[in-house]
């Protein structure tokens, strides 16, 4: 039971510090889709489904900037993660 508690924990951070990076996949398929450029210096209006997408490709393109924070700590976690099992397997008794 708690080696499958590890592994759902460590798949769980993997996915929540890789989530920053799904905002650049919807941006960039709602573009192709729409027929759309994505811009990172400025809005460019896209008009696609009748609504004007292109603060929303602006927001969602941005959200990679998340993965600055996110990578790091997750890399943190998963070596005190690492530090702690391996102490754990050396000094059991």
């Amino acid at each position: 039971m708690l080696h499958r508690f590890r592994w759902f924990v460590i798949a769980f951070s993997m996915v929540l510090a890789l989530a920053p990076f799904a905002g650049i996949a919807g941006a960039a398929l709602l573009a192709l889709v729409a027929g759309c450029e994505i811009n990172d210096a400025t809005r460019n209006a896209c008009f696609a489904f009748g609504v004007d997408l292109g603060p929303w490709l602006s927001g969602l393109s941005t959200t990679a900037a998340l993965g600055n924070i996110t990578l790091p700590a997750l890399a943190a976690v998963l070596t005190l993660w690492a530090v702690v099992e391996s102490a754990y397997v050396l000094f059991r008794r």
